[in-house]
């Protein structure tokens, strides 16, 4: 037997969670809003780091918005009333007037943004825009919070306060096929590189008996967007489900569709058409022909948010993430206290390199040190004794594999730099590969 079957737990992600010491959810914090331990905090790191590149080869331009704003932004973007239930209260507060008397104080209103959007959107207006600016590619890791009800709370599946992979393309109707076709190209990306198999694709449209109440009423910017989307899916060989009644106010939007340990289908990522709310907000680009135009916009989120996401990785690899994403990239265990010394060289030496690599504790036999990384799924184990420190050398094993091999400290650090410089899910030794 295995050591990754004799040492499955559950593969719920709340308990791998638990016992990698990802993240808590605390009673006086709330409920819904996770608060990320370190371990976890590195998964989120390098996740993003991993995004950033791709964007910036894309040619996305990041920035960085408020977590509020004002209410009446919201009312212009469409979220009130359209996703009024899904956003907690506005904070009414005093603010002093704009006007000359020192003593005259309004009142305003602010809501906690459920979206980056509105922000976004604030961002192209902030100067005039012409048709050579476009498409516009903004970003930003983005804080949003909505209020899930308390039945649908779910570790970091369904939470109050989340982190948005989010992305906002504006564009004309000659770019958006061109603009869609490069979202869904950087999903297939993503996907390729995290191992995510097993994943569906849904049209998500309007409902059409349930318009007014739920969407905005343009019926032919409907039947437009949801044609071009359909369109885009089929000459791409992409099969999809037909999601009735999943569009979001402004537009259809393709989800990617996925199963949790549990059982439960999630959106995993997503990408929106939006016709509705530049309009609403009078965004406008100068034309070639000198007229205004209103742009389209696409909402893309390949990585979800963050809490999403990692939920979904926790439960896919079994808490046994790749060396590039593992909080511990190496755990060194010396065979004695006479040997700490040479662990404390080799983790030094690492670590120069930003190598996550730890000495385990002096105190535990190298037998329980050994137990405590597989169960916490250390993707790399180096053992340091007598043998190793006299021809500068460690002992590695791999988590789920039982050969164990002698590598020299050159190779070593060459081994876990290219493992995390290139993001690979294997370990490559000489001419064979060893799979994580």
């Amino acid at each position: 037997m295995s050591e990754r079957s004799a040492t499955k737990d559950s593969s719920d992600h709340r308990e791998i969670g638990k016992r990698l010491g990802l993240f808590r959810i605390d009673a006086q914090t709330g409920k819904g809003l996770p608060l990320w331990l370190p371990n976890g905090t590195v998964i989120r790191d390098e996740l993003e780091k991993y995004a950033r590149e791709l964007e910036f080869r894309a040619g996305f331009q990041r920035v960085v918005t408020p977590h509020i704003a004002r209410t009446d932004l919201y009312y212009k973007s469409g979220h009130l009333p359209y996703f009024r239930d899904d956003m907690y209260p506005s904070m009414d507060v005093l603010e002093e007037s704009d006007s000359a008397a020192d003593d005259v104080t309004v009142k305003d209103s602010y809501v906690l943004r459920p979206m980056n959007c509105p922000h976004h959107h604030q961002v192209f207006a902030a100067e005039p825009r012409s048709y050579r600016d476009l498409p516009l590619r903004l970003a930003e890791h983005g804080q949003v919070y909505r209020w899930e009800r308390s039945g649908a709370l779910a570790g970091l599946a369904r939470v109050r306060g989340m982190c948005m992979n989010d992305g906002h393309i504006y564009c004309g109707r000659d770019q958006v096929y061109a603009e869609l076709t490069g979202v869904l190209e950087m999903y297939r990306k993503v996907y390729e590189l995290l191992g995510i198999t097993g994943h569906r694709f849904r049209l998500s449209r309007r409902d059409t008996r349930d318009k007014r109440e739920k969407y905005v009423d343009d019926a032919d910017a409907w039947d437009w967007s949801e044609a071009l989307l359909a369109s885009l899916l089929r000459r791409l060989g992409i099969d999809y489900e037909d999601g009735i009644g999943h569009a979001a106010f402004y537009g259809p939007k393709i989800d990617v569709q996925v199963t949790t340990a549990g059982g439960i289908e999630e959106t995993l990522s997503t990408v929106q058409l939006d016709f509705a709310q530049p309009a609403r907000l009078g965004l406008h680009y100068v034309a070639p022909d000198g007229q205004r135009e209103t742009p389209l916009c696409i909402h893309r989120a390949p990585f979800s948010t963050h809490e999403r996401f990692v939920a979904y990785l926790s439960e896919l690899y079994d808490g046994a993430f790749p060396t590039w994403l593992a909080p511990m990239q190496l755990l060194v265990i010396p065979v004695s206290q006479h040997f700490e010394a040479y662990g404390e060289h080799i983790v030094s030496r690492l670590r120069s390199q930003f190598i996550r690599a730890q000495m385990a504790a002096p105190t535990e036999t190298v037998g329980k040190n050994i137990r405590e990384a597989v169960r916490t799924r250390v993707p790399n184990i180096a053992i340091a004794g007598r043998r190793e420190q006299e021809t500068g050398t460690v002992t590695l094993r791999r988590y789920g594999i039982e050969k164990q091999i002698t590598l020299s400290l050159d190779e070593l650090e060459r081994l876990l730099s290219h493992a995390v410089t290139s993001r690979s899910r294997h370990l490559r030794v000489g001419d064979q590969t060893e799979i994580q």
